[in-house]
């Protein structure tokens, strides 16, 4: 599932807490709104995950080349 698809999945759930009250006060808009909002903070966790993935692999290829070099 993409981070839009996701997104969609939690903007309907969410709608589903609400009131039929409140859902009539917001309109469709609000909820595309929201839906982008989502998908840029999936997007954001994805990327900072993804950065500190690389610095620890990036520590680990320095360590190793350490060991290679020292002989274990």
């Amino acid at each position: 599932m993409n981070e839009f698809s996701h997104a969609k999945k939690v903007v309907e759930q969410f709608k589903h807490l609400l009131t039929s009250q409140e859902t009539r006060c917001l309109e469709e808009e609000h909820f595309d709104e929201l839906v982008l909002l989502i998908e840029a903070a999936i997007d954001a966790a994805v990327l900072d995950a993804l950065e500190k993935t690389a610095d620890r692999m990036e520590q680990l290829a320095r360590e190793t080349r350490h060991l290679a070099e020292k002989g274990f």
